[in-house]
Order: structure tokens, then sequence, then C-alpha cells
């Protein structure tokens, strides 16, 4: 091979390379171009922002609105997007399954395929310009049917689908959201009857009743009510008449429900249900002629009354938030700080809290809900033994929540209570008196005393006196006898960790000396513990006697001699 015809395949190896590299990257790939050989209309239906279905009897017109699509023709209504987008789909990547070119079609009239005069056609309005497809009649063997492309010469044979889409009703292709909106964005709304409004509105996001009252609103009832109605779907349309209002008694609804997003406003009429079909009832915009029907069960919720919508919790408060609790019983008072440290009685006594038995208390305060709502305007608080409470309780936090106790009704089976700062007056299903602590022993730490086992350096116990040198136990007394070093142990540990069960009556100055008596110094401090007969036990840690589990007592009072052989 001479170098001349060398240099020559070399350049061409390059030329088709470089035309290879081009298809890949900036042109369209050979599989592309093959399927879009198939394609009937050659177009993106992204760019699409027009397009027209027309037939012999009705042409529908439809636009781009940002990301939605409007009916334009022959009413003004919003176009369902799935509908839309799923037709443009189908023109897009519809496929000839032939094709008939001019030279096959010469002296062919085009009346044969319904061409001349077509039985309906597809407008596409894009940015290169329109593109329309005609829609002729059906092949001989009823499977496909002729169409095409308006300016070029040749003739397709298409799927029957695209007659279907090209005649589409058009109920198929309008938006079915009876009232449009997002539920997040709403900031009031209004629901309206013949003789009463109910008037929510968000305010530092949380919903709140301003009319006929001002009272807090149940949020998930009203999240409810919202994601309810922004989902209501129409069922069936009815008419386009406005004339027709009162004929389905919309003139004057049942319900007419009112969403506001900022100033702007929408309403949806809510009216009866049609004679023949219980399940629906018949609704339209109000700034809209449409009238159509929605299901019937969803449009019940919207038939409330003020009470429904109330939040029942009494307390609005959240246990995480609260620093400070303070219980009121008559003359009685209870008083609870909370620092980095945890919680801490500050009254009658100065002692740490227990903090399951605190959390339990707040969870059980967050948690009590009305059970009725009794009165709305407090004008006799005697009557509800509100004028001098049975208790207070007072939470400081994020804000201040105060409880006022009042009486039980005459089944003894609901309390009265009201927030101060409120007019209401709530009915509540519990004794709640029961509930509040008795005592501040029941929040009182469990924990007896304060220090490790590790650093108690002397026991005395049943008339056995131990000590620890250099991490050992020894016998002090008596000085005969066998020291059993794993039960001083175990009863050193024990005593460390001793968590009483429940609390008693004040300790007295005699309790130091009856029963049982054990002694563990730590540093310079001898700390004692006495077991009475009775059950009740006394700590030099403790103003209260307490009780401890048997098991523990047991422990306690097991000999640290071992057994003689």
């Amino acid at each position: 091979m001479n170098s001349r015809k060398t240099l020559f395949l070399v350049v061409l190896a390059v030329i088709v390379g470089g035309l290879v590299v081009w298809d890949h990257f900036k042109g369209t790939t050979t599989t592309d171009r093959e399927v879009q050989g198939k394609h009937i209309l050659n177009i993106d239906t992204k760019q699409v922002s027009h397009f027209e279905l027309a037939r012999s009897n009705q042409t529908i017109v439809l636009e781009r609105t940002g990301d939605n699509w409007d009916i334009k023709q022959p009413i003004a209504v919003r176009a369902d997007f799935s509908a839309v987008s799923s037709t443009l789909a189908d023109l897009e990547f519809a496929e000839r399954s032939r094709t008939l070119t001019e030279k096959e079609l010469q002296g062919v009239s085009l009346t044969g395929f319904g061409l001349a005069s077509p039985r309906a056609s597809i407008k596409l309005q894009t940015k290169s310009g329109p593109v329309i497809l005609l829609i002729g009649n059906e092949t001989p063997t009823k499977n496909a049917l002729y169409v095409q492309v308006a300016g070029q010469r040749e003739v397709c044979v298409a799927p029957v689908s695209l007659y279907d889409r090209a005649t589409q009703s058009l109920d198929t292709l309008r938006s079915r959201t009876a009232i449009e909106f997002t539920p997040a964005s709403v900031t009031r709304m209004e629901i309206k009857t013949a003789d009463r409004v109910i008037e929510l509105k968000k305010l530092d996001a949380h919903w709140t009743i301003v009319r006929p009252l001002i009272a807090r609103a149940d949020q998930d009832k009203i999240s409810e009510l919202l994601s309810g109605l922004s989902g209501l779907q129409v069922q069936d349309f009815i008419s386009e008449d406005p004339k027709d209002l009162h004929s389905f008694h919309l003139d004057e609804p049942e319900h007419e429900v009112t969403i506001f997003t900022g100033e702007a406003g929408k309403t949806l009429l809510l009216g009866s249900a049609p004679t023949n079909d219980a399940g629906k009832v018949y609704a339209k915009l109000k700034s809209a002629d449409s009238i159509f029907t929605i299901a019937g069960e969803p449009a019940k919720k919207f038939a409330v009354q003020i009470n429904d919508l109330r939040d029942t919790r009494v307390l609005a408060f959240e246990p995480a938030n609260v620093k400070s609790i303070t219980i009121v019983r008559g003359a009685d008072k209870l008083a609870l700080q909370r620092d980095m440290q945890g919680w801490k009685l500050t009254a009658p006594v100065s002692a740490a809290a227990e903090e399951a038995a605190v959390s339990r208390l707040l969870d059980d305060l967050a948690g009590i809900r009305a059970k009725r709502f009794v009165a709305d305007v407090t004008t006799e608080p005697q009557r509800y033994g509100l004028a001098t409470p049975a208790a207070m309780v007072t939470l400081t936090g994020a804000g201040t929540n105060v409880l006022l106790v009042g009486s039980m009704d005459d089944s003894n089976t609901m309390c009265f209570v009201k927030c101060a700062g409120e007019e209401f007056i709530y009915g509540v299903e519990t004794n709640l008196l029961e509930q509040l602590p008795a005592n501040y022993g029941t929040l009182r730490s469990r924990s007896v005393f304060n220090f490790q086992a590790e650093k108690i350096t002397k026991l005395v116990t049943d008339n056995v006196t131990v000590a620890r040198e250099t991490g050992k136990w020894r016998l002090v007394s008596p000085t005969t006898g066998t020291l059993d070093t794993n039960a001083v142990q175990t009863v050193v540990e024990a005593f460390a960790k001793l968590k009483a069960e429940s609390f008693g009556r004040p300790k007295a100055e005699p309790d130091a000396e009856l029963g049982y008596i054990i002694r563990a110094t730590v540093g310079d401090i001898t700390h004692w513990l006495a077991v009475a007969s009775d059950g009740q036990i006394a700590a030099s840690s403790a103003e209260l006697t307490f009780q401890l589990p048997a098991s523990v007592v047991a422990t306690l009072t097991n000999s640290v001699l071992a057994a003689k052989p």
C-alpha cells in the first residue's frame, strides 16, 4: 500500500469518526432518528402553548398559563393538568404504522381518506409555529385511521386513539377540583349558614376562632377541614347557566365556605342533595357559573357548630416549656422550679424532685380535655365552685397558665374548671382534685442518700462494726467472728442506692432510735437509717418517713458475719 493511499484512508477515518462523535454529542442519534421517523408529529409538547380540538359541532381551545392549562372555549374554566398532559403525550409519541407517500397518492383523491373534509382536527401552537393534524376516516380494517399534517402531501395510517383524543368531551378536559387552593397558604376561613357565621384566623401560625366568640381552635380539626375542602372533586358538571341557581337551591345555599389567602378569597356554595342521589350535593364557586355535584359525605363536615371546632385542651402548653409549677390547695402550697440540673421542690421544703413524677404531672395537666363547654361567660362562679376554687395550678414558662379547679356537678362525674384570663367554664370528665398531688411527697425525689457506695468508710449494723482500709473491709467489732466481705459490699451498695417506694408522715426525733439501725460514715458525716417494726423507715437525709421494697429491707438487715461452720 503506497503512502498516498494510506493518507487517504486515515483522513477518511477521522472524518467518519468525527461525524459519529458529533452525532452522539450534538446531533440526534441514529436510534432517536429512527424513532422520530415513526412519529406522526415532530413536536416537543413542552413548547406547546396553545392547542385546539375541533370537530363538527364544537371546538375546545386550551392555553398554557404558567404551569397550568386553562380552557378558553367554549367556556373559560381551569383544565385538568393530567388530562391535558396525557393528551399531549399521546400526540407527541403517536406512531404511524404506514406512510402513503406523495408519489403513491398521485391521482388519488383525499376524499376517500376522509381528509378533504376531516372529521376532526388538532391544532398545536409551538414556538416554531402552528402544527395542524387532520383526522380522516378509519381504514377498511377499522383498527386504524388516516391522518395528515396540514401542508404535507403524505398520508399516515395512525392509531384510532388519535380520534378519541380529538373528540374527547369538554368534561374530560376540565379540572375536577371543586375549589383550588393550597391549605398551608390559607390565613382565614369563614363557614356561613342562614343563621350564623363561624370565622377563623391564623394568628402566629395557630388557628383562632374570632367569630362568634374568640377562642382557641382545634388545630388538627381545622387542618382536616382545609385538607378535605381542597380535596373535593366534581362528580358531575350540571349547568353553566347562572339562571339555574334557584333550580338547584344554590341561591340560598345550606353552607358557604370561604377561604382567604391574604386578601383574596374564594367561596364554595354547598346546596342540597339531588332528589335521585342522596350521596351527592349541588355546589358551585360563587365567582363562577358552573354548577356541579360533589360527594355528600365530605360536604357534611362543614355542617359544624362552633364547639365542634374549639380546642378541647383546657390548658394550652407544652410540658417541655414549663419552668415552674405552683399548686395551692387552701392553705397548702406546693412549688417546683426547673433549672439546668432538673426539677427541685421549693415549697413547702427545699429538696430534689422526682423527674418522672413531675413529668407525669405535667402530662396529666396537658391532657385535661373539656367534656363539655359549660359557659362562655362567667356570671355565676359560685355555682361552679369557682368563686373560691378548691385548687389553683399555675404554670410558667413560654407563658403563664393558671387553672382554677371548682366543684363537681350534681352527678359527680364532671368537674368544673376555668383558666384565669378566660371567661369560659369547662366541664372535665374526672375529679381533677384526685389527680393533683395530695402532698409534696408524691413529687419528692425517691433517692434517700446522695453519695456513692465507694465513699462509705465505716458501717455499723446489728452491733457489728466494719471499716474500709486501703480498699478492703475489716471487722472492728466484735473482735471474734468471720467477716463476710461480699455481704458487707451488698449492704453498702444497697444503702447508697436506696429509693423510697412512697413517703409517709413527717419524721420525728425518736425515729432515729427505733427498730433496726444502720449507720454509714462518709468523710466526717455519719448517715443513719432506722427500720421500724411497723414498716416505716426513717433516714438522716429525709424529712419524711418512707417505705422500701421488702426485698431491699431484707438485704439491708442481712448479717455481714459469715455463718459458723
